[in-house]
């Protein structure tokens, strides 16, 4: 499903795809093997998981139709306990399409899906660094920093629609 680029304000030249990850597969992997692997120097066998199959991922292109920013929206079969609260993750741009504001269109696009998956509120882990972005889009810090692949991490969570209505 492709989103209209005033929805989600993209700048010209970028277009957002919305799929599984059966159809997303080859895009979202390059993104996140050049930002995660490449660039942050996660080991590859903790990028890949068993949740990709399960999650909606959102896929960011260029004009020349080449991948440069992904995320994914996790099933509620990810924390069994909490079913109403979707978990945004894997969020990724590449060193060359940054300060396009791709990751706040990614991010936009998976909370406007959230609603359809019966999830009211949105948990992330944000890497340390990146709390002032997802702080901007109504994400609030829950507890103490945490290790999670090596980098420092918090948990943040948005209560939806607030958010999304804002």
């Amino acid at each position: 499903m492709s989103l209209s680029a005033p929805e989600i304000q993209l700048p010209a030249g970028f277009t957002l795809t919305i799929g599984s990850w059966s159809e997303l597969k080859p895009a979202a992997r390059a993104v996140r093997y050049a930002v995660f692997v490449v660039e942050q120097g996660i080991a590859v066998e903790l990028e890949w998981d068993e949740w990709d199959d399960t999650a909606l991922h959102a896929v960011v292109f260029d004009d020349a139709h080449v991948p440069v920013a992904t995320g994914r929206l996790l099933s509620a079969a990810f924390d069994p306990a909490a079913p109403a609260t979707g978990h945004i993750g894997r969020m990724a741009v590449t060193a060359a399409a940054r300060r396009a504001k791709l990751g706040s269109a990614i991010l936009f696009a998976l909370m406007r899906s959230a609603p359809t998956k019966g999830f009211r509120d949105i948990v992330l882990h944000a890497q340390s660094y990146v709390v002032p972005f997802y702080a901007r889009h109504g994400y609030l810090i829950e507890g103490d920093e945490f290790m999670e692949a090596g980098i420092p991490h918090r948990i943040m969570r948005a209560v939806l629609p607030a958010v999304l209505d804002a």
